[in-house]
């Protein structure tokens, strides 16, 4: 018997397989890219809700364990520079796309194509940020000296404006995020671009999304009619048939909402059921869980609510994401803040003097409370009281005179003490007669 897709299965089955989401391989296009990030509020937060966190803690510029001299002025040419939203959309494209670009449009009497003029920096004018469908390079020019730090990259890059121009940019004017880890192979078939964070986490995506969807569609029919029509397999034989069934469906349902009637034939028979909704806020929960783990973010900022389960507080999984935000400070923003800071103090227009050996901090993701300083307060002050305790019995067995417990104090560190009586009281008086 021959395999029948007919009628029968559209007329009475508003959503099935036909409609469901399919995973089509693990590359997503830009324009599904594009896509998710737009109209998926959850695909939107999984990529912008760490660039922006990174970004949103600033940095300040170390020298050695002291902040550097120039650090206010640093941070003013930051800011005049847009520096936030333009780092915080490089890094959004880098996990979305695979990759971005930072033109530095620079001051130093040059033409984009020439090589930045280190010497000759007055100023950086502004930041413009690229995704990597609009660059693009060629294999003509690439650096072949083995010796160069550059070996083997490309030394021009072609942008595509927002309306479409073109132009080429030498790559000392560019700063370059590489998007995630991924083998040479298929970064040489992406062009040089890395992994996306969708592509990695698009099937947990796909079963939260169709989660959603057939939840609502249960909630749809909470109270779930059942008919038995009378010759409806007669009717579904002839070519109109399933549209008179819809027909003749849809007429019963309107009365029943309209009038609370419903008309039918002799032999027809309706029933009702009630569904229940037991489990699915589970099942739910769990695509979501499986989603947090996939993506390395939390309940609590994916999704807004409190994580779940006995005597959960969420600190681990907030501890796990600080460390994932860390990594992409580290990796991958570093190098271009780096970059960027060393431009700023080679521009005569910004006066700002970098001490030869510096670095860049990351200032904390999060600060405590006043609660919770307090609590760190009285557990160093119990700390100390349990010290002194010790300290004393040992004074009173014995043990230990008061020089000695004078002289590790002050090792420690622990306690401020007044030492500009300590040297005079070890030299021996002076005679005066001599």
């Amino acid at each position: 018997m021959a395999n029948r897709m007919d009628g029968l299965y559209n007329a009475l089955i508003t959503h099935s397989l036909r409609g469901r989401q399919r995973l089509r391989g693990n590359l997503i296009d830009y324009r599904a890219a594009d896509e998710l990030f737009t109209y998926n509020g959850i695909a939107n937060k999984i990529i912008s809700a760490p660039a922006e966190d990174a970004i949103s803690s600033g940095f300040t510029v170390m020298q050695g364990d002291t902040e550097c001299e120039d650090n206010d002025n640093i941070a003013s040419a930051l800011e005049d520079l847009d520096f936030d939203r333009q780092f915080s959309t490089a890094l959004s494209w880098d996990r979305l796309y695979g990759g971005a670009v930072i033109l530095v449009l620079a001051n130093d009497g040059g033409t984009l194509e020439e090589p930045l003029d280190e010497k000759r920096l007055k100023s950086v004018e502004r930041l413009e940020v690229y995704t990597p469908e609009d660059v693009s390079f060629t294999d003509d020019y690439l650096y072949d000296n083995p010796l160069d730090a550059n070996f083997g990259k490309p030394q021009f890059y072609t942008l595509t404006g927002y309306y479409g121009n073109s132009f080429a940019v030498h790559e000392s004017r560019l700063l370059l995020f590489h998007g995630g880890t991924i083998s040479n192979y298929y970064r040489r078939g992406r062009n040089g671009w890395g992994a996306t964070v969708l592509e990695q986490i698009q099937s947990d995506l796909a079963n939260y999304g169709e989660g959603l969807r057939l939840s609502l569609a249960a909630l749809s029919r909470l109270s779930q009619g059942v008919m038995k029509l009378n010759g409806m397999n007669e009717l579904m034989m002839n070519e109109d048939g399933e549209k008179q069934l819809q027909q003749r469906l849809h007429l019963i349902d309107l009365y029943r909402h309209l009038e609370n009637t419903i008309a039918l034939g002799v032999d027809d028979e309706y029933d009702l059921k009630n569904l229940s909704l037991t489990g699915i806020k589970d099942v739910l929960e769990l695509f979501q869980n499986a989603l947090s783990a996939s993506t390395g973010i939390p309940s609590t900022v994916l999704f807004g609510r409190s994580p779940a389960g006995m005597s959960a507080t969420g600190e681990s999984d907030m501890e796990n994401y600080y460390n994932m935000v860390r990594r992409i400070q580290k990796r991958t923003l570093r190098p271009n803040v780096m970059r960027l800071v060393y431009l700023l103090s080679l521009a005569s227009d910004y006066k700002i003097n970098l001490p030869k050996e510096w670095r860049i901090e990351f200032n904390p993701l999060w600060n405590a409370s006043d609660m919770e300083r307090a609590e760190v307060e009285k557990l160093k002050a119990d700390t100390m009281a349990q010290k002194a305790n010790a300290t004393k019995v040992y004074l009173d067995m014995g043990v230990l005179d008061a020089t000695e417990v004078r002289k590790t104090l002050l090792a420690s560190g622990d306690y401020e003490m007044d030492t500009s009586l300590d040297s005079a009281l070890l030299r021996p008086p002076v005679n005066d007669d001599e």
